[in-house]
């Protein structure tokens, strides 16, 4: 070896005593050094991209690796990995699982990126093979950090909660201050509707780390679907902390539930469609006591024109006018000291236009027991897979004589009509639906014409329950907070009936109840 290639590696050795010691620019620095004396030397160039990964450098690190992988192509197995680990970290999942079977072709059997693989094949929603990647990463070498961890929630993701139960236990046992899996375990446990327990564990994470954004959050959501609202609402204000929310910031202080005695409010929708719909309901009162502003998506401004009071609606993205205070419009319950027995619920809060309401009963007819149905969720939302409902489910209410199946169903799931239409008699109403800029219009009209909803946890349900239509919601054995658990009504919305999984995944069952209800329903409906 040269005198110049040695004085190059043993300034390599000394980056990565610096980076293995934490200190990450002086690692950085070095490397640099190395690539101004030897341009495009792989390792400083692999070392740097994880240098620049650790500073929160996620774009530089992957270009970093990828000129690495470019300059030592046969011997970059390990480049290819933890350049999957940046790609990740960029959300370029499908990227990722590639750079990941680029490193195990070069060298099979490496347990790094077999655990990568698994975090690629799992940011996919792809969790059945996402265990099988787990558990080979745990055979090839037991000791992987976090692998215990990982298995666990690729089984609770792949609706094998049991196995799930006993692989966060043994993580736990393994890693007992590890707060991010203490919460993880109890997120399980709130899924199974193991509510106390859940809460044990939620409150174990907090002990070790009582600032924790993440588990006091989660711990929020648990307390709202257990129906104790003001500890709930309390817990779910660290939702922007914790990343679950994009936060807003202004100049103008955050309101804290005082009188607004004259002056303007801004209230700025976040979260979906459904949301801004369900607590769109506080705005009226408030404007009894001062100027109130809604900043909300602009496909909504139409329908939420409809409320009642003196309300500005501003769309998002636009300029604000001046306002003195500001509140994210999922903060209102907690401000007004929202219980159970407070929920502001007269309905109708919304209404539908005079003249689109014409239009569609025109359209609809009078003809049969009209139910309008929707099946599916945006499939990018965290949980749909456990709150969306495969269309053939509905079959049974279809074979029920009197029956007018409608779909309210837009862009997600819509296939599904193609493919059951020989089977599954379902009415359409065309590319007119909501095909303009204004959102949930002609829906909200539609709705007036029909007797019955029947849909999934969806904006639907909302939008139903806002008007005061009769709706009924098909929700999973454990849902989404605000659906609270074991009952059949729904305070938020007096014109709902819900109807539960008794197990989870349950979905013949739960029609099955629906399709006797909806026989009684089309049985005590006067003839027409």
């Amino acid at each position: 070896m040269s005198k110049r290639a040695r004085a190059i590696e043993d300034a390599l050795q000394h980056a990565r005593r610096l980076f293995s010691a934490g200190q990450t620019p002086q690692a950085a620095q070095i490397c640099q050094q190395i690539l101004s004396a030897a341009p495009g030397h792989p390792e400083a160039l692999h070392l740097l991209g994880l240098a620049a990964l650790r500073q929160g450098q996620p774009e530089t690190a992957s270009a970093c690796l990828a000129d690495a992988i470019a300059r030592k192509p046969r011997a970059a197995a390990l480049f290819h990995a933890q350049r999957g680990l940046v790609l990740l970290e960029l959300g370029r999942a499908a990227e990722a699982e590639a750079a990941c079977r680029a490193a195990l072709a070069l060298k099979p059997n490496t347990a790094e990126a077999v655990q990568c693989l698994g975090h690629a094949l799992f940011d996919q929603r792809r969790p059945e093979e996402a265990v099988a990647a787990y558990r080979e990463a745990l055979r090839l070498k037991p000791s992987l950090a976090d692998i215990q961890n990982n298995l666990a929630m690729a089984l609770r993701e792949a609706d094998q909660p049991d196995e799930a139960e006993r692989w966060f236990r043994a993580a736990v046992r393994r890693e007992p201050n590890d707060v991010a899996l203490r919460g993880n375990f109890a997120s399980l446990l709130r899924m199974e509707g193991r509510l106390e327990e859940a809460e044990i564990a939620y409150r174990a994470a907090l002990r070790l780390d009582p600032d924790d954004a993440v588990q006091r959050y989660n711990l929020g959501i648990l307390l709202l679907l257990a129906g104790r609202l003001p500890e709930g609402w309390a817990e779910y204000e660290h939702r922007f902390r914790a990343g679950a929310t994009l936060g807003r910031r202004f100049p103008q202080p955050l309101w804290s539930g005082e009188p607004l005695a004259g002056r303007t409010l801004l209230v700025h929708a976040e979260q979906g469609f459904g949301d801004t719909i369900q607590f769109c309901r506080y705005l009226p009162k408030l404007a009894q006591t001062g100027r109130v502003v809604l900043e909300a998506p602009g496909r909504l401004l139409r329908l939420l024109s409809s409320l009642p009071g003196d309300i500005r609606l501003v769309r998002a993205g636009e300029t604000l006018p001046e306002f003195d205070l500001h509140c994210p419009l999922l903060g209102l319950p907690g401000r007004r000291g929202t219980t159970l027995d407070t929920i502001p619920a007269d309905v109708p809060y919304l209404h539908a236009e005079d003249a689109l309401v014409a239009q569609w009963r025109e359209r609809i007819g009078p003809e049969g027991f009209k139910v309008g149905i929707c099946w599916q969720g945006n499939p990018d939302y965290a949980t749909d897979r456990s709150r969306s409902i495969a269309l053939a489910h509905f079959r049974p209410l279809a074979q029920l004589p009197g029956a007018r199946l409608i779909s309210l169903q837009k862009t997600n799931g819509v296939e599904q009509l193609d493919r059951l239409a020989a089977e599954l008699r379902v009415e359409t109403l065309g590319d007119a639906l909501d095909a303009g800029p204004d959102g949930f219009v002609d829906t909200a009209a539609i709705m007036q014409s029909l007797d019955l909803v029947i849909t999934s946890d969806t904006a639907i349900p909302h939008l139903a329950g806002a008007l005061g239509r009769p709706v009924w919601l098909a929700l999973a054995k454990t849902p989404d907070w605000r659906w609270l658990l074991d009952r059949p009504d729904c305070p938020w919305y007096p014109s709902m009936r819900l109807f539960r999984q008794g197990a989870r995944g349950d979905w013949p069952g739960v029609f099955t109840e629906i399709a006797d209800a909806l026989a009684a329903a089309i049985q005590g409906h006067p003839a027409r």
